[in-house]
């Protein structure tokens, strides 16, 4: 589909990239009584709702980075990157 929209084959690899990552992600990360505390925790430092600093608690707890167009309350508080900036920041895990 990728190629025959865009006709990008560069852009059709990056999209691949992509969906192998997420395919990669290590699956589901239950809620816990000690991430939730995390989440709250967050939350409370960086003056964010506890459903966005769930996100947040769940990559650290994951080691992984989160990726989120939500500029206004994770990427301006260096707590999310853009899915632009996504590439780079896979690379230092």
């Amino acid at each position: 589909m990728a190629m025959r929209s865009w006709r990008d084959r560069a852009a059709a690899h990056r999209l691949g990239q992509r969906i192998e990552a997420l395919a990669e992600d290590g699956g589901m990360l239950r809620a816990d009584g000690s991430l939730l505390a995390t989440a709250a925790s967050i939350a409370d430092d960086f003056g964010i709702s506890v459903h966005d600093a769930a996100y947040v608690a769940a990559a650290r707890h994951s080691g992984a980075q989160l990726v989120s167009c939500d500029v206004r309350d994770l990427v301006s508080r260096g707590l999310a990157v853009l899915p632009v900036g996504a590439g780079s920041a896979r690379s230092n895990l």
